[in-house]
């Protein structure tokens, strides 16, 4: 079945959108894989990876879901589109080369594209650090997604230097009553501030939430309030 999945690119996207909350407009989505009766995509991505075949799963769903959101007209929208990518995919050699073929044979914005590293395998930082600086100087943007799950958030926030950080959702949860955790937002928000770059809130779910952060002074978010995940239209 997993097999079948990568060679035959048998999965599709679903697209959340991402908000700026003060201006109240979409400014970008991200892609999220999908597959049919596979509730938690983890899944393929872990087969995928014991079978050796993480690359070319990634690296396909990174395509496909650029040109799903090419043909449904929102590059020609200026949107931007956050595509998960696994730091050994960034790594690979082919990938650069991929990333290329996008570019020329596409026809599509470099600067609409925001590839966000994600933290759920081991990351050889140097190497990260060389391939994201390549990519920067192509004109693509990073992110650092799900800030404050994993142990080397902080780390990846100082050596790669992103556009974007994306705080996990567990910094949402009674975020109203917990001192520590506005304190962990505030000063993340500062940093972003202090070093050019800019913080989304994942995990917003409800009014309540989005109106502290709106008093906060958090620009932009994402979240089952603000939009769920669902096919492009």
């Amino acid at each position: 079945m997993y097999l079948s999945t990568i060679l035959n690119n048998e999965f599709f996207h679903h697209y959340q959108p991402i908000f700026d909350i003060q201006e109240w407009k979409i400014i970008g989505y991200e892609g999220l894989f999908r597959l049919e009766n596979v509730k938690n995509p983890e899944t393929t991505f872990n087969w995928a990876k014991k079978a050796k075949k993480l690359y070319e799963l990634d690296s396909n769903s990174i395509y496909k879901a650029l040109l799903t959101f090419k043909n449904a007209g929102y590059i020609s929208r200026k949107e931007m589109l956050f595509l998960n990518v696994f730091p050994s995919t960034v790594t690979n050699p082919l990938f650069l080369t991929l990333i290329h073929q996008l570019i020329n044979e596409e026809k599509v914005s470099s600067q609409q594209i925001i590839f966000e590293i994600n933290e759920n395998e081991v990351m050889d930082f140097e190497n990260v650090k060389k391939e994201v600086h390549n990519l920067k100087n192509l004109g693509f943007r990073i992110a650092i997604d799900d800030v404050g799950k994993g142990f080397s958030s902080v780390k990846s926030i100082i050596e790669l230097n992103p556009d974007f950080i994306k705080l996990d959702k567990y910094y949402l949860e009674d975020l109203s009553i917990s001192e520590q955790k506005q304190d962990v937002v505030n000063s993340l928000l500062h940093y972003c501030q202090k070093f050019n770059s800019s913080l989304i809130v994942e995990g917003v779910e409800d009014k309540v939430c989005l109106a502290l952060l709106k008093g906060m002074g958090i620009q932009y978010a994402q979240g089952y309030f603000l939009g769920m995940p669902t096919e492009l239209p």
